[in-house]
């Protein structure tokens, strides 16, 4: 087991993206096999006793191909790639991407010298994201969703729950929609809908979206890896504004509002959804909310 105070004065960054909140890391300089230790993770992310977060981040140079992460979908794009980022939850495992934690990475990556804002390659386990900080926030452009299911057999619906389809947004998502996303108990429909069988062994987060009066769309999240509802969730938006697409209920750019009350902004950047293809760009929130040394973990 490590040591308490083996991460004592590390250095690390805070950040949210729509409430969705991040314990980063820069990689040059912090001891990465002590910080992915799930012990760790779980440590720093305690809410009570540690700094509080929903996972952690680390950021690195993309420059060595032992950077490159196992299984990666390496191709057009990341010969470009400037920084790394390693993502991991709560409970500490790893997600092969985090729509929030990508949206927050293009900020510190600008930050701490790792690339240019107007356009820059991030290297994740899902593939290159291509991205770039503007005037109004971070926006990344994500790897093409897949997998799509608009109606999905074997799951039961609940009352006040119309439709229930999937995509993978870089990771698996059920989209439920529903009368009233504020009326959904997550905590107790959750965990049943994100470790159904139909989604075998792996799960899926899980979405409930409904209507709102403004033309826009209510959305509330249950993650895997945190094991909980989050206050947003990046994939999800984008899985979400997917399904709403295919089943016809909206028409990109597609605005979903988040527990936090904070937007996110889907659009797709070519036509080819029309032949089951979607290639989903995601505007949101990347925010540094403080900065400080860890002093002692009780791990």
């Amino acid at each position: 087991m490590i040591g308490a105070d083996a991460l004592r004065g590390v250095e690390f960054v805070k950040m949210t993206g729509s409430g969705n909140d991040f314990v980063f890391f820069d990689g040059r300089s912090t001891p990465v096999d002590l910080l992915t230790s799930p012990d760790v993770i779980a440590a720093i992310c305690n809410r009570h006793n540690g700094i509080g977060a929903d996972g952690i981040v680390i950021l690195s140079p993309a420059s060595k191909e032992s950077d490159i992460p196992a299984g990666a979908a390496i191709g057009a794009g990341s010969e470009s790639a400037d920084a790394l980022i390693r993502y991991f939850n709560s409970d500490g495992s790893p997600a092969d991407l985090c729509g929030n934690a990508t949206l927050c990475s293009s900020r510190l990556a600008v930050e701490l010298g790792l690339a240019d804002a107007d356009s820059m390659g991030l290297l994740t386990p899902a593939g290159v994201i291509r991205a770039r900080l503007e005037d109004t926030g971070p926006e990344i452009d994500l790897q093409p969703v897949a997998g799509v299911v608009v109606d999905v057999a074997g799951i039961e619906r609940e009352a006040g729950e119309t439709r229930v389809g999937f995509a993978v947004a870089g990771i698996p998502h059920l989209v439920v929609l529903c009368d009233d996303a504020e009326q959904v108990g997550v905590p107790g429909r959750g965990p049943g809908l994100r470790r159904h069988v139909a989604l075998g062994a792996a799960g899926a987060n899980v979405n409930w979206v409904s209507a709102r009066a403004d033309g826009t769309w209510r959305y509330r999240t249950f993650e895997r890896g945190v094991e909980g509802e989050t206050l947003a969730c990046g994939t999800g938006a984008v899985a979400t504004a997917v399904l709403l697409d295919a089943w016809g209920l909206a028409t990109a750019p597609v605005t979903v509002r988040s527990s936090s009350g904070r937007d996110l902004a889907v659009r797709f950047r070519d036509a080819m959804r029309y032949s089951g293809v979607w290639q989903p760009s995601l505007r949101g929130e990347g925010r540094v909310t403080f900065r400080g040394r860890i002093a002692t973990l009780i791990i």
